[in-house]
């Protein structure tokens, strides 16, 4: 392993440590008042389990595709949950906060993909 995979692995880490952290925050602090706000919970639950599978997929040393899918999947549930957001009148905290779990969740698919794409993940 390199200087640059082992700075790349530590970035990767770094991102998916502050989507846990920002997933957990918004789960407790969104009331569940309205639709929206259980839709939009249901699509955090779902980006969570999602984050677990790609931890699970990475620490049972699972092939670079297999860590990759997962990496896609959890971008894809973020994606989701983002455009769920779309319609609603959630508040500009709570968009921004949203977009940010997709921002992480795609930083951290495209570095994975870099990693696979150079065979060294």
């Amino acid at each position: 392993m390199t200087h640059d995979d082992a700075g790349q692995l530590v970035a990767i880490a770094k991102h998916i440590q502050d989507l846990d952290e920002l997933i957990a925050q918004l789960l407790k602090g969104l009331p569940r008042v309205k639709p929206w706000h259980r839709q939009i919970a249901r699509h955090l639950a779902d980006v969570d389990r999602q984050l677990q599978v790609l931890r699970m997929t990475v620490s049972m040393e699972k092939q670079g595709a297999e860590i990759l899918q997962a990496a896609q999947e959890l971008a894809s549930a973020c994606r989701l949950s983002a455009v769920a957001l779309m319609g609603t009148r959630a508040d500009a905290t709570t968009r921004a906060a949203v977009n940010l779990v997709a921002d992480l969740a795609e930083r951290i698919r495209r570095a994975i993909a870099e990693m696979e794409g150079q065979g060294r993940c």
